[in-house]
């Protein structure tokens, strides 16, 4: 049965108006086309497209380090109660078996989801630099192996579509090669390449990168490093963990204003007790605590080990700070879609799947639809 919605703000990819959004067979339709008594009244709500998470370590008490298929699904089904109808299950920096079984059991896990869709993997490394490890695990980092990265590939089964890597190593530009046949877009990331290291990266490339401004060399003025060279060219998009205790939050609105409405995206980098009731709280091995909105190592309350964000919160911070809703959606669901090559969401367009949230108008999400149906949030 179809589903018309009329009289509602809609986010669409090349502007905002008031419209109706009808849906027929899991897809966007004409709403003239849509034969349907089942019509809602969205007077006083915006449309917007599904989150798109391509950069989430865990969710709820379920994590990637769990290597379990059934971790993996928990997250897909918790997600979409958020508001995120697509995402990338995103793999730590690990020792190689634990790197590979984590693969093996999103690619498992892969079809079988009754929420949030799994839309690719993001593997966080292991070609990254010793100088940034930041919260992976130091002895799982490699410089770039051919072989290794193979493995990873062939336990992926085709669904690896992002991988976290420090340009500046050797052997980097054979890696890079191998993505390009796989269809696995690099990002710089976990680095400490100069300003030309950087730059280079292009050439190779590299055109995204992971969490802008952490765990990457800093600007400089007589070096730029990676975050210079990452914001002064049109090149480069970049992630952003919007929180505004990762990066600030007013460098975080001004990176979003200098790159463009096309060059960011909002990811999460959540841990694994995000969203959690109950404690305790463990994250890859290592108990947390949340603190002022982050999670920090238990044993050394002033070690940051990540976030606790959620695709809302950033959304919602985002246009806290200033920044045009239609900059928000951009970064949050368009932008990931097109950056990855996934063809059939992020925008609210005909022939598109209708993964789509129904915002107040104090940005609370309202109503949330998958592949066109309603979903009913689980109260937990």
């Amino acid at each position: 049965m179809g589903q018309i919605i009329r009289n509602i703000m809609a986010i669409l990819p090349d502007r905002a108006m008031i419209t109706d959004i009808a849906v027929d067979g899991q897809v966007f339709v004409p709403a003239e086309s849509c034969h349907t008594d089942n019509v809602l009244d969205g007077t006083g709500l915006i449309a917007i497209p599904g989150f798109i998470d391509t950069h989430i370590h865990g969710y709820g008490g379920y994590g990637t380090e769990d290597c379990s298929p059934d971790s993996i699904l928990a997250m897909s089904r918790l997600l979409l109660d958020v508001g995120v109808t697509s995402f990338f299950p995103t793999v730590y920096t690990d020792r190689e078996e634990k790197m590979i079984a984590a693969i093996r059991a999103i690619a498992s896990a892969y079809g079988r989801e009754e929420g949030a869709a799994i839309a690719g993997i993001h593997v966080e490394g292991p070609f990254i630099s010793k100088d940034k490890i930041g919260a992976q695990a130091a002895e799982g980092r490699r410089d770039p192996d051919i072989s290794l990265m193979q493995r990873l590939i062939d336990a992926g089964r085709g669904l690896i579509k992002a991988m976290t890597i420090a340009p500046e190593l050797h052997g980097s530009g054979k890696i890079a090669e191998i993505a390009e046949q796989n269809g696995i877009i690099l990002l710089i990331g976990h680095t400490n390449a100069s300003y030309h290291e950087a730059k280079a990266a292009m050439h190779l490339g590299i055109h995204h990168a992971t969490h802008m401004y952490n765990a990457m060399s800093g600007l400089n003025h007589r070096n730029p490093g990676a975050a210079g060279c990452i914001l002064m060219h049109e090149d480069f998009s970049a992630e952003i963990i919007a929180d505004g205790i990762h990066v600030n939050k007013d460098l975080s609105a001004f990176t979003i204003r200098v790159k463009g409405r096309d060059n960011t995206v909002l990811i999460t980098d959540s841990l694994k007790p995000t969203g959690q009731k109950e404690g305790p709280f463990y994250a890859n091995g290592e108990e947390v605590i949340l603190k002022d909105g982050a999670w920090v190592s238990k044993k050394n309350p002033e070690l940051l080990e990540g976030s606790a964000l959620t695709m809302h919160k950033a959304f919602c911070n985002g246009i806290s700070w200033g920044l045009p809703i239609e900059y928000m959606v951009a970064a949050s669901s368009s932008n990931p879609a097109r950056i990855y090559g996934i063809g059939n969401i992020g925008n609210i367009e005909y022939g598109k799947l209708a993964d789509f949230l129904l915002l107040d108008r104090n940005m609370n999400i309202s109503r949330i639809f998958h592949k066109g149906e309603q979903h009913v949030v689980q109260q937990s």
